[in-house]
């Protein structure tokens, strides 16, 4: 291991933070404000990051003039940074105007990119492409193939300029139905290449609807780190549990991912913080997830894995 590395894992630090959440999503909204400001510092790229929403983010009409209560929360933040989805936001068992609804407020709260998972696709590509046209953020994924309908809104990643750093994002999903399928790890893998020695990122981010871990040799976030070469967080989708904070695992070159995840539902969203040096070096991170209960912090030793 080279000093470099060595230096980011002395100052690895993570954080659980649990913040007063009275609704779904009401944490993610006080933590986040309309994000996509990103005069970010000098020497750091902030991400805020949720997944498996599946709808609830829950307006309400207030003494705000109209505004709902997330917006009116949004409003009150100084937050930069950049804020995604891993997929599973929708909740296709309600109603065509609730799916719209739900889209609109992400595009208040600033949503740069989102993950394609099965809900999204459940009612088929002409669905969501009806819907892609309302969004204000981009729907990324790299390992499918759609349809003439949903191929000309879905990119395989985006580039965002956060202050003097350059992110690349990317995403993947694993097999279903009607949809074609290319193996996820491998489409991951060629484009954090290309987006790390290309485009010059210096930090790349895989959205994975693949779920933490899966059983044998299906395709899962601990798998694609593990396996992965250019890839500095992964953002993990299709999740059920409750985590206590994000994993840090080695890839082939032995360096650091970090997988980060929130719970469904809208109760559990996630930040990172990465700080670098001068020459862009990865100098340490703070994570943290916002979690409804009561706040507290605590610090951590990194689980390497």
């Amino acid at each position: 291991m080279n000093n470099d590395r060595r230096k980011f894992i002395s100052h690895l630090s993570l954080v659980t933070a649990f913040a007063a959440l009275s609704k779904p999503l009401g944490s993610i909204a006080s933590a986040s404000k309309k994000i996509n400001t990103l005069s970010s510092s000098g020497r750091e790229v902030a991400v805020y990051h949720t997944n498996d929403l599946h709808g609830n983010i829950h307006p309400v009409s207030g003494e705000t003039g109209g505004l709902n209560q997330i917006q009116t929360l949004l409003k009150k933040q100084e937050t930069h940074g950049l804020l995604l989805d891993a997929g599973g936001f929708l909740d296709l068992s309600k109603s065509n105007s609730a799916q719209k609804m739900m889209i609109q407020i992400m595009n208040e709260m600033g949503y740069h990119a989102a993950a394609i998972g099965d809900d999204e696709l459940a009612l088929g590509q002409d669905h969501l492409a009806s819907l892609a046209q309302h969004m204000q953020f981009s729907l990324v994924n790299c390992n499918y193939g759609f349809d003439k309908c949903l191929n000309n809104r879905v990119k395989p990643y985006i580039i965002i300029k956060s202050g003097r750093f350059k992110t690349g994002v990317t995403s993947v999903g694993y097999k279903v139905d009607g949809v074609k399928y290319y193996d996820a790890i491998q489409s991951a893998n060629t484009v954090a290449s290309h987006l790390k020695q290309m485009e010059k990122c210096d930090l790349v981010i895989c959205l994975s609807h693949l779920g933490y871990e899966q059983p044998g040799d299906q395709p899962d976030d601990k798998k694609l780190a593990k396996q992965s070469e250019h890839i500095d967080l992964i953002i993990s989708g299709h999740n059920r549990q409750l985590s206590i904070g994000p994993a840090v695992l080695l890839n082939r070159l032995k360096h650091e991912v970090i997988v980060g995840r929130g719970a469904s539902n809208g109760l559990m969203m996630g930040k990172a913080v990465f700080n670098f040096e001068n020459d862009k070096q990865k100098h340490n991170l703070k994570a943290k997830n916002l979690v409804a209960g009561q706040r507290f912090d605590e610090t951590f030793a990194a689980p390497f894995a």
